[in-house]
């Protein structure tokens, strides 16, 4: 790309930045929906994630399904309950 090019894109950024904005309309709180949530998002990740768990264990006999499984599903849950669902999950 050509000096003058980077130039006229700079000097078209610097262009649109400096320009006042509009003011953005207030937008309405969020609501959580019946099917969505952090919880539901929570149990939902452990029951997934606690049963690979369990055949993890399951396919490996050095390993216990149940000590696997509920580990699993513990850490699923935690980790989902922190983070929450994402916007999929809740639409």
């Amino acid at each position: 790309m050509a000096t003058d090019d980077i130039e006229k894109l700079l000097a078209e950024i610097n262009g649109l930045s400096s320009q006042t904005s509009a003011p953005t309309p207030a937008t309405k709180p969020t609501q959580v929906s019946s099917t969505g949530g952090r919880f539901p998002f929570a149990v939902a990740s452990a029951v997934v994630v606690g049963g690979s768990g369990a055949v993890f264990g399951l396919l490996f006999p050095f390993f216990s399904i149940v000590s696997t499984g509920m580990t699993a599903a513990g850490a699923a849950f935690v980790t989902a309950l922190v983070a929450g669902p994402p916007r999929w999950f809740s639409s």
